[in-house]
């Protein structure tokens, strides 16, 4: 038995003609996140929905290349020797910074990639400061006040400011950047400008999210040029496709309730489990209100390393499997070697074609991970 993050590639379908769907209606084109899922062998699954990938650096991009379509890159910054293979393999570059625009900016324009900046829009609408794009001291983007200087090689902006937005968050963020693209120190980029990106973090998958509002939102913004408009959502394209396997190593019996020591951990295979306090979803086995309530424990030695408690039909016994739901994303794409504690295998799941591993670990993985010089 080894633990298992489990792809269910028709689901992930599913997902994705909701998403393509919801684009449609909106009137942008839709592009996928790397961040959350950076699995090639997905990519045949997800490429007849999507026009191409967003990355979040060069490694991320090459990676995104295998994809065979367009390639788009931002990053808060960009180190000197990256930018030559960043032109080999992005169609789209997108800078944080007028520094580093000016810095990085010309070279990639001689190079045929369509040059974007970042722009701040100052609006949040994320529960957690984590993760919002747009905190107080955020380092993403450049503010409206702070345009400047000669921006004639931007082709686009780049604005990103959703975490788990729904359609009326999405809406007040393009209102509050059509506002934006109107000021007296942004207007100059208007006339120029071929496409706007306006991020990622939409609730994608939900089916009625090109609402009126929504629609009419994007339809107010496009009227201010003639550009593009795309949108580059990861988390919710794939998340419930994505379940992790997990096996029972031991049943700590106790007075008023059992302690589970499962063979994953938080803390290395599901890390926002333990970073915001989340829940995770138990898939199987049964659960019950009644049920003796059972603490589920990682094999790790953090004390904190707790999945949650639950109540299940029956009690937990050594051997048994654990599903948990709603981890095709940030799982694999975060994982670490703490405690030196296996990594699930990667399996892909399909009705057409049955079950395939995609990668699985070993003690020379980790042995490679930490010993460069054997």
């Amino acid at each position: 038995m080894k633990p298992q993050y489990r792809i269910d590639l028709d689901r992930l379908a599913g997902t994705a003609a909701v998403a393509k769907s919801n684009a449609d209606r909106l009137g942008v084109r839709l592009l996928m996140a790397l961040k959350g899922f950076p699995l090639p062998a997905a990519f045949p699954t997800l490429a007849p929905f999507v026009e191409g990938v967003t990355a979040s650096g060069l490694f991320e991009a090459r990676l995104g290349g295998l994809m065979g379509k367009e390639v788009h890159v931002h990053s808060p910054a960009y180190a000197d020797g990256e930018m030559d293979a960043l032109c080999e393999t992005c169609s789209h570059i997108v800078f944080n910074s007028l520094s580093q625009l000016r810095k990085f900016g010309a070279k990639a324009k001689a190079r045929g990639a369509s040059v974007g900046l970042r722009l701040n829009p100052g609006f949040s609408s994320a529960d957690c400061l984590k993760y919002d794009p747009c905190c107080p001291d955020s380092r993403f983007g450049v503010m409206a006040d702070e345009m400047c200087g000669d921006l004639g090689i931007v082709d686009g902006v780049h604005v990103h400011a959703l975490c788990e937005g729904y359609a009326d968050d999405f809406a007040g963020m393009v209102e509050r950047l059509a506002s934006l693209l109107e000021t007296p120190s942004v207007r100059p980029l208007l006339t120029r400008l071929k496409w706007v990106n306006l991020g990622g973090g939409e609730v994608i998958n939900d089916p009625g999210f090109a609402t009126p509002r929504a629609v009419a939102a994007v339809k107010a913004l496009k009227a201010l040029g003639n550009f593009d408009v795309m949108i580059e959502p990861s988390e919710y394209m794939v998340r419930y496709s994505g379940t992790l396997v997990a096996h029972v190593l031991d049943v700590i019996r106790r007075k008023e309730k059992d302690i589970a020591v499962l063979d994953v951990s938080a803390s290395c295979h599901a890390t926002d489990l333990l970073l915001f306090d989340m829940r995770a979803d138990v898939l199987s086995p049964a659960q019950s209100d009644a049920g003796r309530k059972t603490i589920l424990g990682c094999a790790s030695c953090l004390a904190g390393d707790v999945i949650g408690e639950y109540g299940f039909a029956k009690p937990l016994e050594a051997g048994d499997e654990v599903v948990f739901g709603g981890l095709g994303c940030y799982s694999f794409a975060q994982q670490s070697w703490f405690n030196g504690i296996r990594h699930p295998d990667v399996v892909l799941v399909s009705k057409a074609g049955g079950e395939r591993t995609v990668l699985s670990w070993e003690y020379e993985d980790y042995l490679r991970e930490f010993w460069r010089g054997r």
